[in-house]
């Protein structure tokens, strides 16, 4: 996951530094992919060079997570965080839908077709369901990607304090 975002423009906003960002191979954010797993929704190849985190619909609480040895951030980094929760809760679909929270691969496996393999089993319950799935992106690039995955652009935006600009996009159910 630290490879596949070494150019991620939000991360690379809340992490500028490199020795920050790749010191212990991800300890930086690994507190974030701890309450991710904790939603039981994150699939992985065998191999671990793909991966892909959801939240079911309603974005349920999970209360108290305990988490290894979370970060202390700093004050602007805090901010930023605040700016773009604020940024996601404005953007994301009042009706029911999953959420696609992350998807990466490393960079030495991509365009093989694993990231469609990692979203594939949420796509198919969405699709039985009825449901739409939701992401945000940072990316023109990424928008093309998920634009070839079925998703289309729902809304854009600037996130504050030099954030960077982002699209939430959405994949309809297919019936």
């Amino acid at each position: 996951m630290v490879h596949a975002f070494a150019d991620d423009p939000v991360m690379r906003w809340l992490f500028p530094d490199d020795t920050e960002f790749f010191e212990g191979n991800g300890a930086a954010v690994r507190f974030l992919f701890w309450r991710w797993l904790a939603y039981d929704q994150t699939f992985t190849t065998d191999d671990s060079v793909a991966v892909a985190a959801f939240i079911p619909p309603g974005r349920p609480d999970l209360g108290t997570v305990p988490e290894p040895n979370s970060p202390s951030h700093p004050a602007e980094r805090i901010e930023k965080f605040i700016a773009l929760g604020g940024c996601f809760q404005e953007h994301t679909p009042p009706e029911p839908h999953w959420y696609l929270n992350l998807l990466a691969t490393h960079p030495h496996w991509q365009r093989q077709g694993l990231g469609a393999l990692m979203i594939s089993p949420i796509a198919e319950i969405c699709d039985r369901e009825g449901l739409p799935l939701f992401l945000e992106t940072e990316t023109a690039s990424n928008v093309a990607y998920y634009g070839h995955l079925g998703f289309t652009v729902r809304s854009e935006w600037d996130v504050p304090l030099n954030g960077p600009h982002m699209w939430g996009m959405i994949r309809t159910p297919h019936t």
